[in-house]
């Protein structure tokens, strides 16, 4: 998904170079993505851009992965930005890319989440590790009680608690999808966890302490 003709021609004569890759479609931005998905048109891989009108590439990865979990989304942008790289795998993205990669290392990259993998962008790959070693924040804080959340966000995480979509949550609250998901966003920050199922399992973890 790219709204810069020439970098999406790019990225299409990169792919050209495998025979065992089809582009299924082209659109500028996420409203017209998720339009053209609802049609029945469902790719394997999704390569998503960020800066994009309308419905950026962290919302519309959001919106995908909760529609279409079986997506895998290849975030490919100029942006070499650290708190872009976690919003967008937090968002469920399997990938980041940076434009200038080389066309086997984007070719590549699509092998590798079609096979569970997680490929970055070499520049990338460091921040993400000392990420998760907590190098680049400060130290993980005990999460008994979750004392670190507001009221709202752990109203949202009762609701996570009971299996409730974003969607139902957000009719619960009375709020938007996307305020649900930017809570969803704040929780998982300030808690250090990167995903649902670790949420889950720090509110088990901390239920039987």
């Amino acid at each position: 998904m790219e709204d810069n003709v020439q970098l999406g021609q790019d990225i299409r004569d990169k792919l050209a170079l495998s025979e065992e890759m089809e582009v299924l479609f082209e659109v500028q931005n996420g409203k017209i993505l998720l339009q053209r998905l609802s049609m029945g048109t469902i790719p394997k891989v999704l390569l998503m851009d960020i800066n994009m009108p309308e419905v950026d590439g962290i919302e519309a990865t959001w919106r995908v992965k909760e529609l279409y979990p079986v997506i895998k989304i290849i975030i490919l942008t100029v942006m070499d930005d650290e708190k872009k790289l976690f919003e967008a795998l937090q968002a469920g993205a399997t990938g980041y890319l940076l434009k200038d990669a080389k066309p086997h290392q984007l070719l590549n990259a699509v092998d590798e989440v079609l096979e569970g993998g997680l490929p970055l962008s070499p520049s990338l790959a460091y921040q993400v590790l000392a990420y998760l070693k907590g190098e680049k924040h400060v130290p993980k804080r005990p999460i008994a009680a979750f004392e670190v959340l507001s009221k709202r966000e752990k109203e949202v995480m009762e609701f996570l608690k009971r299996g409730l979509p974003i969607k139902q949550i957000s009719e619960e609250l009375f709020i938007a999808n996307k305020t649900v998901r930017k809570h969803l966003e704040n929780i998982y920050e300030k808690l250090h966890i990167h995903s649902y199922k670790e949420l889950i399992a720090k509110i088990n973890g901390d239920e039987r302490n």
